[in-house]
């Protein structure tokens, strides 16, 4: 069973783009890969009723194997943290179930792949941060970093939390979000690979809004997505 866990450096890293393109890529290898959010929050009633939005992207990416509900079982409208949404709506997140619930679908697949809620030190409730519940899972970290200005620091920071914590990293994928890379795209990756000494995955490349999952995977399969397995 290979489990990662995918984090994000700030808001608007790319998490679910890079999420949904690896399993996408590792689908086209032919692995049967499980794509989770298990928390979502800013979900909306749809004709289904509670949807996520997010959940709802990678469960097709991974072939709709599994239902909503196990793609993502835990869905909050309050476009907040975690532990605030809980709070806001009186629904406690019971995190030993859930870690139970990902143990149980990541033992029907090849690779699991679970895109968190936010960062490393985004609260789940009023002692557990998102790192301590990757812990909890004995998940390898896979970190999504912006490649923008700024991103350095931002992603130095998450791997010395990392570090300090003892979470493996599998690895740093840069996520391009911007069409046109900016002056100090040519040295993010080097400086990130140096100073945090973390294996650098490659860059995912900016994608047109609401690509194909064809184009997901043909942009990570640029990535050195073997580390992963």
């Amino acid at each position: 069973m290979k489990l990662l866990f995918v984090t994000g450096t700030d808001t608007g890293a790319g998490k679910t783009t890079v999420t949904r393109a690896v399993t996408a890529a590792l689908c086209a290898r032919g692995l049967r890969v499980a794509a989770l959010k298990p928390i979502e929050t800013g979900c909306s009633f749809g004709p289904m009723g509670l949807e996520a939005a997010d959940g709802t992207l990678l469960r097709a990416a991974a072939g709709n194997w599994l239902s909503p509900g196990e793609v993502t079982p835990i869905c909050f409208t309050t476009p907040v943290s975690p532990a605030a949404a809980a709070v806001a709506e009186s629904r406690p997140i019971d995190l030993a179930a859930l870690a139970e619930h990902i143990h149980t679908v990541a033992a029907r697949a090849d690779v699991t792949l679970v895109e968190g809620a936010g960062g490393l030190l985004v609260p789940l409730d009023d002692r557990t941060l998102t790192a301590d519940f990757v812990a909890r899972l004995g998940a390898r970290l896979v970190v999504v970093a912006r490649d923008a200005l700024g991103t350095i620091n931002h992603t130095l920071l998450t791997l010395s939390e990392a570090a300090r914590r003892a979470l493996p990293v599998a690895g740093v994928i840069m996520s391009r979000v911007s069409p046109q890379p900016g002056p100090d795209a040519a040295s993010n990756a080097s400086a990130i690979a140096r100073f945090g000494r973390a294996p650098m995955l490659g860059t995912l490349e900016h994608l047109p809004a609401g690509p194909r999952l064809a184009q997901l995977a043909a942009a990570a399969a640029k990535l050195d997505l073997d580390a992963l397995l």
